[in-house]
């Protein structure tokens, strides 16, 4: 959930105790604490926990201007080197000779949505030329779409000629370093550090890969999804479009011919939840992999961010934060500081169950339980439906509350009748996500009963893998 849902739940606990409500009442803001209390979980985790959680793997397609806060960085050619491998950055430089210029025909794969690959063939015109910025040289490469759209932007290319150019960095055969001109990175470097990460977790037990998202000029987003193919045994990562902070896309897709990255992965692995992954105006995610035992067989488990749902989000915690708020609150000379705990701890433990309903789950009594329970899978956290129906939720408890510890009641009817008046869009709205839910129950089942008969892992079994 999110968290103003998590801070309205915090709300409501604390009306359920008489005392708050009169103090409420008369204007004392003290019970607001356990809004924060409810809302603790995730300030810890987002302001702390992210920043100190171990990183294996930082995937940067396209690293930030230190002055401008977005991507290409501008980049001195000697700071690139091989490990620039498929990244976005910026170059400005002087044409110091023009190689060549061709025209021709060109064939290449793509991907579809289902993963299954077609051959496309078109023209093309390309132009390769060498740049030099004083501290080195480069060899610049457009090259069909982007040839169209460098001659646009610069005119005909001619030596001597001062460019900024922006694209992603490429290694040829012999090690040299060539810049191909673009507007986004190549996505293969993400599908090949993730292949590597998951290999490397399969061997060694455990690998953390942190996602970092593509922020252009605008304040506007290149969108990339990330999905693991366990039957092909693949990593496939597409290029998207660029979108507003809210997700609205706004055009500028790749050409086909650099939207799709795919790697292989030599090991058996499960993605545990059946869509990919998807990546644009928020910080990119952190996925941890890790080695797990599945019906029997050794296999890699992705988990989508580590550092979340652990202590913070357990009910040993919720006690924790009820025994620290009744002393301080006791030391001060609050006359309600029993109540006051007794509702912050409510309202932490409201915050784990409304993450429950989703599908991380948590780990719920640390040090008696090790690892996460799974969620209900009832929505995903950012569920409009399911953040609606439960902050409605709280806000009618919060008026069924203040109406029956007021006296004379400003609603003169039963309790049972006003709770029912109140809830009732709550009602209709979890009816409704419990029934959507089935259907990416049913995924999730028929997936991981898919991975149980799976070929790709009797392979390695045959040759003593497993």
């Amino acid at each position: 959930m999110r968290g103003f849902t998590h801070y309205i739940s915090g709300l409501a606990a604390a009306t359920f105790f008489p005392a708050l409500v009169s103090d409420l009442r008369a204007g004392i803001l003290i019970p607001v604490i356990v809004a924060a209390a409810a809302y603790f979980p995730d300030f810890v985790d987002f302001k702390f926990g992210k920043f100190f959680a171990r990183r294996d793997y930082e995937i940067d397609p396209a690293p930030w201007d230190e002055k401008k806060h977005y991507a290409p960085k501008l980049v001195k050619i000697s700071e690139l080197s091989g490990k620039n491998r498929y990244q976005f950055f910026a170059v400005e430089g002087t044409v110091r000779e023009v190689l060549s210029r061709g025209s021709g025909r060109v064939s290449y794969k793509v991907i579809d949505g289902e993963g299954n690959e077609r051959l496309v063939s078109e023209e093309y015109r390309s132009i390769v030329f060498i740049l030099s910025d004083g501290t080195g040289e480069i060899t610049v490469e457009a090259f069909g779409d982007d040839y169209r759209f460098f001659e646009e932007e610069f005119g005909e290319i001619e030596e001597g000629k001062k460019l900024l150019v922006f694209g992603y960095v490429d290694v040829d055969e012999d090690g040299s370093l060539r810049l191909v001109v673009s507007d986004a990175p190549h996505p293969q470097g993400i599908a090949e550090t993730i292949a590597r990460a998951i290999e490397e977790a399969y061997r060694e037990g455990e690998r953390i890969v942190k996602i970092h998202n593509i922020r252009l000029p605008g304040d506007v987003y290149r969108r990339f999804t990330v999905h693991l193919d366990p039957p092909k045994r693949e990593v496939r990562v597409k290029m998207g479009p660029i979108v507003t902070p809210g997700g609205v896309a706004i055009g500028g897709d790749v050409p086909e011919y650099r939207r799709y990255g795919i790697a292989k992965v030599d090991v058996p692995f499960i993605k545990t939840y059946p869509k990919p992954t998807r990546i644009d105006s928020f910080s990119g995610p952190e996925i941890a992999f890790r080695k797990a035992e599945f019906k029997g067989k050794t296999v890699v488990k992705d988990r989508f961010l580590p550092w979340h749902h652990g202590f913070s989000h357990s009910l040993t915690m919720g006690m924790i934060i009820g025994l620290v708020v009744f002393t301080f609150f006791r030391l001060i000379g609050y006359g309600h500081a029993t109540e006051l705990a007794l509702a912050s701890m409510i309202g932490q433990w409201l915050h784990v169950f409304e993450d429950q309903l989703g599908f991380m789950g948590s780990n719920l009594l640390p040090p008696l339980t090790k690892d996460v329970v799974p969620g209900f899978k009832l929505g995903e956290s950012g569920s409009g439906l399911t953040n609606f129906s439960t902050a409605w939720l709280m806000i009618a408890l919060m008026i069924w509350n203040f109406n029956r510890f007021t006296d004379p009641r400003p609603i003169p009817i039963s309790d049972a009748k006003l709770l029912l008046l109140l809830i009732w869009p709550s009602i209709i709205g979890f009816g409704i996500a419990i029934a959507r839910s089935f259907r990416l129950r049913r995924e999730i089942s028929e997936l991981m009963d898919y991975y149980t008969n799976l070929d790709a892992f009797e392979e390695l079994e045959e040759v003593g893998g497993i």
